[in-house]
C-alpha cells in the first residue's frame, strides 16, 4: 500500500499524479536502489530500459478529467490530469523521473500484462539489445477500478474465490540485467530466468496443470487438464521445485500478482526469504505445492487470467 506522500520520496515534484503512477514511482525507486543503481544522468554510460504492464491503468487521473467535464463547461477541465490518466503514463514518468533511455515498452488491457512486461524485458536482454532493464506493473483501487470490476461481473460475492476476484492493489519491479553486466557491476544477483511462456486453459476444473522443462529448459506443459477459473494452481514436474502463489494473502492484484510472485520465487532462490509453508508460520507467507526442499534451487511463478490464458516464469538460483 501507498501510505506516504509522494513528495516525501520524490520532493521536486509538483504535479498531480495518479495513484497508479505512484505506486509505480515507489516500487521503482526501491527496486533501483537495492540493485546499487539510482537516477542515470545524460551523461551515465548505463542505459536503462524500463518495461511496465498494467490492468486498469490510471482510472483515477482520468476520473478527475472527465467529472469536470460531466460537470461543467469541458473547456475548463483542467489538462493535466489528462496526461496522467493514460496507461503508459506511469511507464513515461519512470523513464523521466529515472532516466531511463534503453529499450521501453507498456502492455496493458488484461491481467497478464505485469508478465508479458517481464517476457519483454527478458528477451530484450537475451537479444543483446539491453543490458538492464527495469520491469514491472502497478495497480491502484481507486473509486472507478471497483466499479470496473463489479460493472463487468469480475467481484467475488463469497470471499473464498469460488465465485470471482478477491481484488488487491500494489507494485512490484524488478531489475533484469545480463549476466556480465551484473557482474561487472558486482550487483548481487538473486536468481536466473530460465524462461516464461503462456497457454491457453480452459475453465471447467479445479484439476492441477503441471509444467516441467524439456530438453532445452523450455517451459513447457507436462499434463494440460482443465483450470479453475479462480482457483487454478500450477503443480511443478519435479518435487524440488517451489511454486510461488500469493493471491490468497494479497488478494488478487491484477497486472502484479504474476510480478510478485516472480520477485519473491527470485528472493527465496536468493537466500532472501524462506519457505512459510503454512500462514503464521516466520518467513514470508507464501504457497509453495509439493516443494519438499526448505531451500529449492528452482521455482516456478504463474498468473492466470479467467479469460482462459496462464503466464509462467521458470527461475533458478545461481
Amino acid at each position: 500500500m501507498y501510505d506516504v506522500p509522494l513528495e516525501a520520496e520524490f520532493p521536486h515534484i509538483k504535479s498531480y499524479i495518479d495513484r497508479t503512477s505512484a505506486l509505480a514511482l515507489l516500487a521503482a525507486k526501491r527496486a533501483l536502489a537495492d540493485a546499487g543503481l539510482g537516477r542515470q544522468d545524460a551523461d551515465s554510460k548505463l542505459e536503462i530500459g524500463c518495461a511496465y504492464g498494467t490492468t486498469l491503468g490510471c482510472l483515477d487521473a482520468m476520473g478527475i478529467f472527465w467529472n469536470k467535464c460531466k460537470t461543467s463547461n469541458p473547456k475548463f477541465a483542467q489538462p493535466l490530469p489528462f496526461t496522467h490518466g493514460y496507461a503508459n503514463s506511469p511507464s513515461s514518468l519512470l523513464c523521466i523521473e529515472f532516466g531511463l533511455r534503453g529499450p521501453a515498452a507498456t502492455f496493458s488491457g488484461e491481467k497478464l500484462a505485469g508478465l508479458e512486461a517481464l517476457t519483454f524485458a527478458a528477451d530484450q536482454i537475451a537479444a543483446g539489445s539491453g543490458e538492464i532493464i527495469l520491469a514491472g506493473a502497478s495497480e491502484s483501487l481507486v473509486q472507478q477500478g471497483w466499479a470496473h470490476l463489479l460493472a463487468s461481473g469480475q467481484l467475488g460475492k463469497s470471499g473464498k474465490w469460488d465465485d470471482g476476484l478477491i481484488p488487491g492493489e500494489g507494485a512490484v519491479m524488478l531489475v533484469l540485467e545480463s549476466e556480465p553486466s551484473a557482474k561487472a557491476r558486482g550487483a548481487r544477483i538473486y536468481a536466473e530466468i530460465e524462461g516464461t511462456n503462456f497457454f491457453p486453459v480452459k475453465t471447467s476444473s479445479k484439476d492441477p496443470i503441471t509444467i516441467g522443462t524439456n530438453a532445452s529448459d523450455t517451459i513447457q506443459f507436462v499434463s494440460i487438464p482443465n483450470v479453475h477459473a479462480s482457483g487454478g494452481w500450477v503443480q511443478p514436474l519435479k518435487p524440488d521445485m517451489a511454486t510461488v502463489a500469493t493471491k490468497y494473502y494479497t488478494g488478487d492484484m491484477l497486472s502484479v500478482s504474476g510480478v510478485l510472485n516472480a520477485a519473491l520465487a527470485a528472493g527465496l532462490l536468493g537466500g532472501k526469504f524462506k519457505i512459510a509453508r503454512e500462514p503464521g508460520q516466520p518467513g514470508i507467507p507464501l504457497l509453495f505445492s509439493n516443494c519438499r526442499l526448505q531451500e529449492p534451487r528452482e521455482a516456478v511463478a504463474t498468473a492466470y487470467d479467467p479469460s482462459g490464458s496462464l503466464g509462467v516464469v521458470l527461475l533458478r538460483s545461481v
